[in-house]
C-alpha cells in the first residue's frame, strides 16, 4: 500500500517539484520510503508502505528487467505468487509490484485480466513514450487526476491536487449529493478539474501526440455465469463458501502483522469463522472493536459471546460523544470532504488507537450488504420485478413474511416499496427505507441549479432486473463507493492498509449472477448469504439487521447538539448560497425536540458542507 504521484507537463509546471509536493502532501500513505523517477517533462513519485519484501529492493519507482518500463503502484495483488509461477516471471524481489510490472511487460493491458487485488498504478513505457494507468475492479484504491492540453497530474488523494490548482467547488456534484445522498462516484468529484478514474477502467496516454484514452476492462453486467442457474441451493452454498474462504486465505498474506476490525454483525462473524478455520485459531492476529456504552447501541456483549465461543481475544475501545467533537476536524481533513457519519469517525479513532507501527494490514468485513442484498430499501425493486412477471401470489407471500421479519406494519411496507421504486434513479433513502431529503432548507438560487443526468442512469437502464439495477447502482455509484473511500482514508491516514475480502471480484461476480430468489426469499434479505452462514457454520443467530446501530441520532439531539449547531450557524458560512440557514437551524431544533424524527442524514450533510466551505475560506459555494 502506498501513495502515488505523477506530473507530465509540456510547459509551465515543473514536473519534478510538482510530484515532490504531491508526495509530501500524502506521505502518511507510505512512511517507509519515498522515491522519484524523472524523465523529460515527466516525473513519477511514490511513498511506500512496505507489506511484502520489506527490503529496499521493493522501493519505487521500480524498473522492469529490460529497463523499458517504470512503475508506481498502490495496492496489493493477492494472487501475485501464483502469477509468478504461471508466467515463469523472473524477479529480483519478493514483491507483488515487480510481478505486476513483469506481467505487464509481456501482456500489456491484458495483464488486468489476470489480477485479483486492489490497486491503482501507473506504468511508463520509455520506448513508446506512453503511460498506462489502471484502477482495481471495485475502486477500493483511489486514483485522482487533473488534466488539460498542457499537463496531466495524478495523486492518490484529492488534497494534493487541490493544493496545487486551487480548484473551485463543483456545484453540480454538491447538489447531486444533497438531493440524492449519492457521492464519491463516477468521474467527477466535489472539485472542478479534479476527476477520478472509475473502477474497472484504465487510461492509455501517448505523450507525444497527446492521445488520451479511457477504457473499461471489467464490466460486472457482462460477467454472465449461466451455470449458476443450474446449481442447487446446497451447491451454491458450497460454491460461495469456497470463493469467500479462498479470498480470506490469500488476503491473509503479508510480511507484516495483521489485524482485524470486528463487530457483532453478520459480516464480522463470517470473517471470524473463516479466519479461525484458516489459521486454526486466532494466532497472532490482533482483533479490535469499538463500542458505544449505551444499551441500545452496545454490541460488545454480542461480540464477546462469539469471540469467547471461538476463544479469540478482542480488544475493545469505547467511543464517546466527546471523541466526535475532539477528532472531527482531523478526520474531516483526512476524509477530504463529506463522509457517512459517526461510524466512519469511530473506525478512524479505532485504527488510530488500536494498531502499533508493526501492524500494517487490517482486514475488515465490508460489502456483504451491498453485494448480497442486505439493505431494506431494495425490497421494493424485488417486488417490482415480481409485478412485471405477474407473480401476484408470490408477492402477497413475500410481503407478509417481510412484514413479520422486519417487524413493521403493512402500511409501512407499502410505503417502503413505493419509496424504493421511485428512488431507484433519484436516491434520497436511508438504509431502512426512510427519506432523508428536505428541500425547504435550501435557497431558491440553489434549487434553481439544473442537475445533469446521473451518470449511473445510462448504465443501469440496460439491466433487465430492477433488483440487479439497484445492487449494481449501490456497488458502483452510491453506498459502496463512499464506504470504500472512507475505509481508505481512515486507514491510510495512520499508515495502515485496509483489505476487504468479501469484495473479492470473484465473490462479487458470484452474487451478482444469482437468481433474485437467492438474494431475497421468504421475506429474508441476502438469503443465500444467510444460508451460507447457517449451513457451513451451524449458526442460527442471523439477527434482524439494525438500521440504527450507532448513537448519531441520539447524540445530535443531545451531547452533540450545541457542537453541531455552532458549525451550522457559523457566521462565516451563514449565507453560503446553498442553505437557508435559518430554516436549517429551525429544523434542527425541531429534530432535537421531536422524538418521532429519526433521520439525521441531512444534518450530518450540513455539518460536512459547512465545514468544507469554511476550510476553503470561500465566501459562497455559488
Amino acid at each position: 500500500m502506498c501513495g502515488i504521484a505523477l506530473c507530465y507537463s509540456s510547459k509551465n509546471l515543473e514536473s519534478d517539484k510538482t510530484t515532490k509536493n504531491i508526495i509530501d502532501s500524502i506521505k502518511h500513505r507510505g512512511p517507509d520510503n519515498q522515491g522519484f523517477a524523472n524523465f523529460q517533462n515527466l516525473s513519477l513519485g511514490s511513498c511506500r508502505l512496505s507489506i511484502f519484501d520489506l527490503s529496499d529492493k521493493g522501493n519505487m519507482p521500480m524498473k522492469d528487467n529490460s529497463g523499458r518500463y517504470t512503475i508506481i503502484y498502490n495496492g496489493e495483488i493477492y494472487n501475485f505468487k501464483s502469477l509468478k509461477k504461471q508466467f515463469n516471471l523472473n524477479t529480483k524481489t519478493n514483491t507483488d509490484t515487480e510481478v505486476l510490472l513483469e506481467l505487464y511487460s509481456i501482456k500489456k493491458e491484458k495483464c488486468l485480466d489476470y489480477l485479483n487485488g486492489i490497486f491503482a498504478f501507473v506504468i511508463y513505457d520509455s520506448q513508446e513514450n506512453s503511460l498506462f494507468c489502471a484502477r482495481d475492479h471495485l475502486g477500493v484504491k483511489p486514483f485522482y487526476y487533473s488534466r488539460n492540453k498542457d499537463y496531466f497530474v495524478i495523486s492518490s488523494e484529492i488534497k494534493a491536487l487541490h493544493k496545487i490548482f486551487k480548484n473551485d467547488f463543483n456545484i453540480n456534484n454538491i447538489k447531486s449529493y444533497l438531493s440524492t445522498s449519492f457521492y464519491d462516484f463516477g468521474e467527477f468529484t466535489f472539485y472542478k478539474g479534479i476527476n477520478q478514474l472509475q473502477p474497472g477502467h484504465y487510461i492509455k496516454f501517448f505523450l507525444q501526440n497527446n492521445n488520451f484514452q479511457i477504457q473499461r476492462y471489467w464490466d460486472l453486467r457482462k460477467t454472465i455465469n449461466k451455470d449458476l442457474q443450474k446449481k442447487s441451493q446446497n451447491e451454491l452454498v458450497e460454491h460461495a463458501y469456497s470463493l469467500i474462504k479462498n479470498s480470506f486465505k490469500i488476503q491473509c498474506q503479508a510480511d507484516v502483522k495483521i489485524g482485524i476490525n470486528v463487530s457483532s454483525g453478520i459480516d464480522s462473524k463470517l470473517m471470524l469463522y473463516f479466519l479461525d478455520n484458516i489459521n486454526s485459531g486466532q494466532g497472532d492476529v490482533s482483533a479490535n472493536s469499538y463500542y458505544f456504552d449505551e444499551e441500545q447501541f452496545n454490541e460488545k456483549k454480542d461480540l464477546e459471546k462469539i469471540s469467547n465461543k471461538l476463544n479469540w481475544q478482542v480488544n475493545f475501545h469505547e467511543i464517546k460523544s466527546e471523541d466526535i467533537i475532539n477528532n472531527f476536524d482531523e478526520i474531516f481533513i483526512g476524509q477530504e470532504g463529506p463522509f457517512p457519519g459517526i461510524p466512519t469517525m469511530a473506525k478512524s479513532i479505532l485504527i488510530k488507537k488500536a494498531y502499533g507501527p508493526d501492524q500494517k494490514v487490517i482486514l475488515e468485513a465490508q460489502g456483504g450488504d451491498d453485494i448480497a442484498g442486505g439493505y431494506r430499501y431494495i425490497f421494493g425493486s424485488y417486488i417490482n420485478d415480481l409485478l412485471k412477471q405477474k407473480r401476484f401470489i408470490k408477492i402477497i407471500a413475500e410481503i407478509a413474511k417481510f412484514k413479520n421479519i422486519e417487524n413493521i406494519s403493512y402500511s409501512n411496507v407499502f410505503l417502503l416499496i413505493k419509496n424504493s421504486i421511485s428512488a431507484l434513479y433519484t436516491g434520497g433513502l436511508s438504509a431502512d427505507g426512510s427519506k432523508n431529503i428536505n428541500q425547504d432548507i435550501f435557497t431558491n438560487e440553489f434549487l434553481n441549479i439544473k442537475l445533469t443526468e446521473n451518470e449511473f442512469s445510462k448504465e443501469i437502464i440496460s439491466i433487465q432486473s430492477d433488483l440487479n439495477k439497484i445492487i449494481y447502482r449501490d456497488i458502483f455509484y452510491t453506498k459502496l463507493q463512499r464506504i470504500l473511500k472512507s475505509c481508505d482514508r481512515s486507514s491510510m491516514a495512520y499508515s495502515k492498509e485496509l483489505r476487504v475480502p468479501i469484495l473479492d471480484k470473484n465473490v462479487v461476480e458470484f452474487f451478482y449472477n444469482l437468481d433474485s430468489s437467492k438474494i431475497i426469499n421468504n421475506g429474508n434479505l441476502r438469503y443465500l448469504y444467510r444460508m451460507l452462514f447457517q449451513k457451513k457454520f451451524k449458526e442460527n443467530g442471523f439477527e434482524k439487521k439494525k438500521y440504527i446501530s450507532d448513537p448519531q441520532i441520539k447524540w445530535l439531539k443531545s451531547d452533540l447538539f450545541d457542537w453541531a449547531y455552532s458549525i451550522m450557524s457559523d457566521m462565516q458560512t451563514f449565507n453560503d448560497g446553498i442553505y437557508n440557514t435559518k430554516k436549517l437551524l429551525s429544523l434542527f431544533e425541531k429534530f432535537r425536540d421531536n422524538d418521532k424524527i429519526q433521520n439525521s442524514n441531512l444534518f450530518w450533510q450540513a455539518i460536512c458542507l459547512k465545514k468544507m466551505l469554511k476550510n476553503s475560506r470561500a465566501d459562497k459555494y455559488i
